[in-house]
């Protein structure tokens, strides 16, 4: 096994508070630019993750409901210091979008509308891109590399993800990729010894932790909220539902988020809406957080406040009960040889997204330069990605403002 995988040093609250608080300030263009940097930071440079965990968030993630990125991140964060870890891993990783939603919310609603400010992030998405598509190859030529069949799964899933757009299609590669992972044993394991899969009894936190999460989404789902006049409450339970409903990213639940807050609960008119979503695109962190915003506009700061709890806690916590459920059987030969099929997958979902978000913005000369620096800044000279963001961000606003 690589050293590169291989955890080297403990780590405290304070280490994962901090390290989650500077990726969180960079992490613009989305869930995989997020991974990027936390495979940058964590597993090269300080060494406290393993790429194996990296991967088995990813994939438990994509399964799931919520923010893929702030999923992954409670997982590392419970893997790495339990509950605590969770807590300041989440809080560290949401804070500098959320204080700079609180500017723009504040700005919007006491002040002057903020716009007309996103082609500042074009430059940025170049310089993403690029270190999205680095660590997709780093991790292609140590994990899937040498194996036909591998290498198989992770272009076919390139190809597939690039065309072809959805929740439904990422599920079903994942699904076939650990399927072939166990029909064609690609764990490559060793010993002879068949260790089981079992369905270990859950613990009492965990039943507690599933029926909360149960009754919150019945909530929802049958509609509850229209019944009570209290405006936490409703807040509280609409985007708790929504973090469980959200299956596929930020983007497919939109129109639903659209449906709900300007046309059922009025909460928003319509220009507040899009206006919304755009102010999530200027933060470092999920489209979700534009929560904050619509809290905001309800509750003053503790509607924000609720409103971001309520859309990134449920998912995290269902995300945190299901990977217990990996761990009991991390020696599974079953489990080991579906992971083995479903990092190809993931890997390919890395590239794809690297390819796609690079085409997302229109290409001009600088785009392309920006690309092509970072991009051997970053694979060839493992430049650290904190920095090239911050340069490709500067970039974009000085060519913004004198352009």
């Amino acid at each position: 096994m690589n050293d590169i995988s291989i955890v080297q040093k403990e780590v405290g609250l304070k280490y994962l508070f901090l390290t989650f608080l500077k990726i969180g300030c960079v992490s613009f263009g989305g869930h995989m630019a997020l991974i990027a940097v936390v495979q940058k930071e964590m597993i090269e440079k300080d060494k406290t993750l393993s790429q194996e965990n990296l991967l088995n968030a990813v994939s438990i993630a994509s399964l799931l409901p919520g923010p893929l990125a702030v999923n992954v991140v409670s997982y590392i964060g419970y893997h790495l210091h339990k509950k605590n870890g969770l807590l300041v891993s989440m809080l560290g990783i949401l804070l500098p979008a959320c204080v700079l939603m609180y500017v723009l919310s504040w700005c919007y609603f006491n002040y002057i509308h903020v716009k007309d400010l996103s082609g500042i992030m074009a430059y940025t998405v170049a310089a993403v891109s690029a270190i999205i598509l680095t660590t997709g190859l780093n991790i292609f030529l140590k994990e899937v590399k040498g194996h036909n069949s591998k290498i198989a799964l992770c272009l076919i899933s390139i190809i597939v993800l690039y065309f072809i757009k959805g929740y439904l299609i990422i599920l079903l590669l994942i699904l076939i990729g650990g399927l072939i992972g166990v029909y064609f044993k690609l764990a490559n394991l060793r010993d002879s010894g068949e260790a089981k899969f079992t369905w270990e009894r859950l613990s009492s936190s965990a039943k507690i932790g599933l029926s909360s999460l149960l009754l919150l989404y019945a909530a929802f789902v049958t509609g509850l909220y229209r019944y009570t006049d209290l405006v936490l409450l409703k807040i509280a339970s609409v985007f708790s539902g929504i973090s469980l409903s959200l299956f596929g990213g930020g983007y497919v639940m939109i129109p639903i988020m659209q449906s709900l807050f300007v046309t059922e609960l009025k909460w928003l008119s319509n220009q507040e809406f899009i206006d919304s979503i755009a102010f999530s695109q200027l933060t470092p962190g999920p489209i979700l957080v534009s929560a904050f915003f619509t809290g905001y506009k309800l509750a003053g700061l503790a509607g924000a406040a609720l409103a971001t709890i309520a859309i990134f806690v449920p998912s995290s916590v269902l995300m945190i009960i299901v990977s217990k459920i990996f761990k009991t059987n991390a020696d599974s030969t079953v489990m080991k040889n579906a992971l083995a099929g479903i990092k190809p997958v993931v890997v390919g979902m890395i590239i794809a997204s690297a390819i796609k978000l690079f085409f997302s913005v229109h290409s001009t000369s600088i785009n392309v330069t920006l690309f092509l620096v970072a991009f051997i800044l970053s694979f060839r000279f493992k430049f650290n990605p904190v920095y090239l963001i911050i340069i490709s961000l500067l970039i974009g606003t000085a060519v913004h403002f004198m352009g």
